[in-house]
């Protein structure tokens, strides 16, 4: 039995371009919501949690922010590729439930940064995030979830594709990521604990969204 052509993969990108520039527009727009409401109007007082073993021998590195914040290179980038707009639908709730449910976790529960006085480093760039995004919010990690999910979003929607080019996709894929993880940590912007939670939180969301059948 002959199998379909895949579309080629820069075509991809043209596919449902005006939901895509929606959602480009949209989603970034509900993160800040979710994030930056905790901060200006909290609840309750934000708390530390104990340093594992791994964040003390982490040393900090400021300088590791532009990795980090590589994430927002990320996220919009994968879901170009997408071909149908139940794919991209499916992408749109995964985030929004994971926007939701993190925006509770830092109402109920705000965990606080490990980072340093913002004003005792070097890089500008890093002084100008951390000017603006106060130090709460930590856990879960939704720089790690959104990460975390991005992915499993790509394993979804380029299953389509040669299996070559798809391990390919994919290792370029999760070598990014886990430079954007070890980025959270080396900017003490991020416990190790946070890491995994943010990551059962997108394997959560992945698996709600993709658990009827995919069309």
């Amino acid at each position: 039995m002959n199998l379909p052509t895949p579309q080629p993969l820069l075509s991809r990108t043209t596919v449902c371009i005006k939901l895509k520039l929606l959602l480009l527009i949209t989603l970034p727009l509900l993160l800040d919501i979710c994030y930056f409401l905790p901060q200006w109007a909290p609840i309750y007082k934000g708390q530390l949690i104990p340093l594992t073993a791994i964040d003390k021998a982490i040393p900090f590195q400021p300088w590791w922010i532009l990795p980090y914040l590589s994430m927002y290179l990320l996220l919009p980038l994968v879901p170009l590729f997408a071909i149908s707009r139940d794919q991209l639908r499916r992408y749109a709730l995964g985030t929004l439930l994971m926007f939701i449910i993190a925006g509770v976790c830092f109402f109920l529960w705000p965990i606080g940064y490990p980072r340093p006085d913002p004003l005792d480093t070097n890089p500008f760039i890093y002084r100008l995030i951390t000017s603006i995004d106060k130090p709460i919010n930590s856990l879960p990690s939704l720089h790690a979830g959104l990460t975390v999910f991005t992915l499993l979003y790509a394993s979804r929607i380029f299953s389509d594709r040669p299996a070559p080019q798809r391990r390919i996709l994919l290792a370029i894929g999760w070598l990014w990521g886990l430079i954007i993880l070890y980025g959270t940590l080396a900017t003490k912007q991020h416990y190790l604990a946070d890491l995994p939670t943010g990551a059962l939180l997108a394997w959560f969301s992945d698996w709600v969204v993709w658990r009827k059948k995919k069309t």
